[in-house]
């Protein structure tokens, strides 16, 4: 028996629930030529959710799963319409457990997901949605599955598509943060690096300079005298020195300080006078800054700094790479960011340039919000208000009326009164 003599007695057998007394050559002009409009066995099977017509013509025939139409319309699409009843769900399972394409687009744009919201196939949204299905995709017109739900009033269908996206955004978000974070990770260490190298080139060029103005100078190197000379800073060095690492002096000689013996080596240097020395007994008493001799001394004048929520910002602790990375937007509007000197860094996150300025740049945002600091008063009568209904607003129309369970004789004068009015005045 030839493959398409197996098709048509499997077609026979399994159509026949549905279009019964009808022979096989009638059932191709209800069914449409195989190929006539671009639609082979696979397609008329999925359509009509004949399931053991997919197994035979996918396991036995091995026939691709991902087959489209001259239209791009694919076993998978098929799988979800009104012929289909109740079928389609274990269809759609088979055809996903054999590697169809969940995210296919047809000529259209139109996913298997976009045909399912169009009919309303929650079922078949959930297994799509659970597989992976992309539930932002959309068609050529711009479309998303949701807005087909809405178009077509599935309300519980875009209930569910509507959490999905939510959670899918959520998910999306944050893996690409955390793509963001290992990029600010990596760019941190170049940026030290770079730091240090950069350092080490200034301080060369630094020395350079240095030895071409004392080449201009005409001297090669400092005195001897010079050399050895100590400034101030080196008097604390030497004063925390333990005492027991001090070398003792040999009895008999005299104590001399080091500043002395350097103050001697240095030649010329006049010495001071007896009263401009340094004075050695007790330290003169601080100046007392209170107004009371009696009082403490004042040691430390400041003021707390208090805090005041909205006005002080707190400190941030992230990283600032306004000096090393550059931000900047595409032609087509998508962010970019330039390292120093390494040009452009690629790939970025897909996120919103705003999201990726406040992460680069946290000094550059407000930590806190400021409180506003020009309140102004505002006269009631000054605020704008609606103006109040004139005699040709109709308030007897609806809801006095409407109000009323039962017209009295006492809101019918009332209603004649106001209509009378309303008409001596037009």
């Amino acid at each position: 028996m030839t493959h398409t003599a197996e098709i048509k007695e499997a077609f026979d057998k399994d159509l026949s629930k549905v279009i019964k007394g009808v022979p096989y050559q009638d059932k191709l002009i209800v069914l449409g030529d195989f190929n006539a409009p671009g639609f082979s066995a696979i397609h008329l099977a999925a359509l009509y959710g004949r399931l053991e017509c997919l197994k035979l013509i996918v396991e036995k025939f091995e026939v691709d799963v991902n087959l489209a139409s001259l239209t791009g319309w694919t076993p998978i699409h098929l799988v979800m319409n009104k012929e289909s009843g109740p079928r389609a769900l274990e269809c759609l399972q088979y055809l996903i457990g054999k590697g169809a394409d969940i995210n296919v687009q047809n000529q259209g744009g139109t996913s298997p997901l976009h045909k399912a919201a169009s009919e309303g196939r929650l079922d078949c949204i959930i297994e799509l949605v659970e597989a992976g299905a992309d539930v932002h995709a959309k068609d050529a017109e711009g479309q998303q599955p949701i807005d087909l739900c809405r178009i077509w009033a599935h309300r519980s269908c875009a209930r569910y598509l509507n959490d999905a996206m939510w959670k899918t955004g959520k998910r999306n978000f944050a893996r690409e943060m955390h793509k963001l974070n290992q990029i600010k990770s990596e760019c941190q260490h170049s940026e030290q690096n770079f730091l240090k190298i950069e350092k080490r080139e200034q301080d060369l060029l630094n020395a350079v300079a240095f030895s071409n103005w004392l080449a201009t100078k005409q001297q090669q190197g400092l005195p001897d005298s010079a050399k050895r000379w100590h400034f101030p800073e080196d008097r604390a060095k030497l004063d925390a020195v333990p005492k027991k690492e001090v070398a003792k002096i040999p009895p008999g000689e005299k104590k001399t300080s080091m500043h002395t013996k350097r103050r001697a080596k240095i030649k010329g240097e006049p010495r001071l006078s007896a009263t401009a020395q340094p004075r050695t007994g007790k330290s003169q008493r601080a100046w007392n800054a209170s107004v009371n001799p009696s009082s403490p001394q004042v040691t430390d004048i400041f003021r707390p700094t208090t805090v005041r929520l909205g006005t002080n910002p707190e400190a941030c602790g992230d990283h600032d790479f306004s000096s090393f990375l550059f931000l900047s937007k595409d032609s087509r509007g998508q962010p970019v960011i330039n390292m120093a000197y390494k040009g452009r860094l690629s790939p970025v996150p897909n996120l919103p340039y705003e999201v990726i300025e406040k992460s680069l740049y946290p000094h550059a945002r407000p930590l806190r919000l400021k409180m506003p600091q020009e309140f102004k008063p505002t006269h009631i009568f000054d605020v704008t208000r609606k103006r109040r209904p004139s005699l040709e607003h109709r308030w007897t129309d609806e809801m006095a009326v409407s109000l009323r369970e039962t017209l009295d004789p006492a809101l019918r004068a009332m209603l004649k009164a106001h209509l009378s009015a309303i008409n001596d005045s037009s």
